[in-house]
């Protein structure tokens, strides 16, 4: 079904770069006759910022896109007491109006995280939305649009040390104004699940299928994508196939795999998600270790030994296959 591409990743940590020491969370639109490829980067300052590449439709082939913005295009704020001073990241975009409205969670130094907007007409230059945060205590943002309605999904977290993700939605009319009184859980863990993260959608055929990270022992550590669709964005379907699983110790995705991200080209599936690992190939005995770290712990030495990168998958068959 689904397979990765043989010389992954193919967005890589680069020297110099605001994706220097991260390359992560990858998402994908179509808007004003080209692919907008938004992605998380971090560098050494330590601060996760989102950024832009983009593509014609005549030159896609998923691997190289023809421009990359050498900054990001949304930065943290440098006033530690703001919601968006540490990380933004998880960007989520849509096209309202004729504008590209990008969905984002925020990380503040000194306040709680958050989902916050930011408004483009270009797809490249964003302003904040001046009253964010725009749902508290949320993270991870996924967007449709269904009869002109906008479903704003998100992931909360249950209390205490080993809580665990479930998915919420709640919908608005101006893709602004949500009223989290109305949200509902629409999917969460089961008996083949510790937790549930980073929940990516894609429409086809009238049904929604959702991408997500199955994590079987940790909190927010995904061994494998999973796949379940909906015809409503309420109730969901759950297929006991799975989509890919993370590669073998020594690779560079040995670690965990979120935001599986899916866009249709012709007749081929493309999906790409952001893997960690150390792909050190475990040659020495550190390597050994470092690699054994990064598969039995949860973020095992994530930023020191083990680093996001984005990879891709691809499909040719129907998604419907899933569900036989």
């Amino acid at each position: 079904m689904f397979k990765k591409y043989e010389n992954n990743p193919v967005v890589r940590r680069t020297e110099g770069t605001f994706y220097s020491k991260y390359a992560a969370n990858p998402d994908i639109l179509e808007f004003n006759n080209k692919l907008f490829f938004y992605f998380r980067g971090q560098d050494e300052n330590n601060h996760d910022q989102i950024g832009v590449s983009t593509c014609s439709f005549e030159t896609f082939n998923g691997i190289r896109w023809d421009t990359t913005t050498a900054e990001p295009i949304l930065k943290v704020n440098p006033d530690p007491k703001t919601y968006d001073s540490n990380h933004i990241l998880d960007p989520a975009a849509v096209v309202i109006d004729n504008k590209v409205y990008l969905y984002y969670s925020a990380h503040s130094m000194e306040m709680p995280h958050s989902i916050s907007l930011a408004i483009s007409h270009d797809g490249i230059n964003f302003k904040k939305y001046d009253k964010n945060p725009i749902i508290h205590n949320a993270v991870v943002p996924e967007v449709v649009i269904k009869n002109e309605q906008v479903y704003l999904f998100y992931q909360r977290w249950t209390a205490g040390s080993k809580g665990v993700s479930k998915f919420y939605v709640c919908t608005s009319s101006n893709g602004i104004d949500f009223d989290v009184s109305t949200e509902k859980v629409v999917f969460e863990p089961d008996e083949f699940s510790q937790s549930v993260s980073t929940n990516r959608i894609f429409y086809e055929d009238g049904f929604y299928y959702s991408f997500y990270g199955n994590n079987e022992r940790f909190k927010d550590y995904p061994e494998s994508i999973g796949i379940s669709r909906s015809n409503n964005l309420f109730t969901w379907e759950k297929s006991s196939k799975t989509i890919i699983r993370r590669g073998n110790p020594g690779t560079w995705d040995e670690g965990a795999l979120w935001f599986a991200t899916v866009y249709k080209h012709k007749d081929t599936y493309y999906l790409w998600y952001e893997g960690t690992g150390t792909g050190n190939n475990r040659i020495t005995q550190k390597d050994i270790m470092e690699s054994d770290n990064a598969v039995n712990e949860s973020y095992g030495g994530y930023g020191k030994s083990s680093f996001s990168q984005i990879g891709m998958a691809t499909y040719s068959g129907k998604l419907s296959e899933y569900f036989k």
